[in-house]
């Protein structure tokens, strides 16, 4: 599910490291035809044990108002790709074909204390409450039909708060050092 394309094992001839390929990655998204509800976190780890990720995502209860009236269909047809990478921002392209569909993604699902701190954008616009977690640790979000960008950006408000402090302060600081050596070349004067 984290799209681990390779493992490292002891070679039992050798007793070496040995690379060997996962051939069962999922890749960095894909769609699922299927959402198991759970009743809580401890039964959503537990699902984790006898699922096939490839077509199941097992969810919390706690996010049923954000799959209300969605029944998830067969995503034959559509397709998500990752076609930009950096920590704090990534973009999908995706193409969906008859109507929404449920996409899991192989990022850690992180919500900030007070608020969502990955806004999530398709094609440029700002989607409130946009994901949810899904396989106790991952991102899972209904995507609209069509063609379409999805970026995920990471945007703490206390992030761009401390950066404004950060700034304010450092020009108070220059501006306490420039008044002081002002005021020390007009007393040598």
């Amino acid at each position: 599910m984290l799209n681990t394309k390779y493992f490292i094992f002891p070679n039992r001839q050798t007793n070496q490291p040995a690379v060997q390929q996962n051939t069962e990655a999922l890749g960095n998204a894909w769609f699922v035809n299927e959402l198991k509800m759970v009743n809580n976190a401890d039964e959503e780890i537990e699902s984790l044990t006898n699922f096939n990720p490839k077509t199941t995502a097992t969810v919390d209860v706690r996010f049923n108002d954000y799959l209300d009236g969605y029944t998830p269909s067969n995503p034959e047809g559509s397709s998500i790709t990752l076609t930009s990478y950096e920590p704090n921002h990534l973009i999908y392209e995706s193409k969906v074909t008859g109507g929404e569909k449920f996409a899991v993604f192989s990022e850690i699902y992180y919500k900030g204390l007070k608020s969502d701190d990955w806004k999530v954008y398709v094609d440029g616009d700002l989607i409130e409450n946009s994901h949810i977690r899904v396989n106790y640790v991952l991102r899972g979000m209904k995507v609209p039909d069509g063609n379409h960008t999805i970026e995920f950006k990471f945007e703490p408000k206390s992030y761009f708060l401390g950066n404004q402090i950060s700034l304010a302060s450092s020009i108070l600081i220059i501006l306490v050092v420039l008044g002081t050596v002002f005021i020390e070349l007009r007393k040598n004067a």
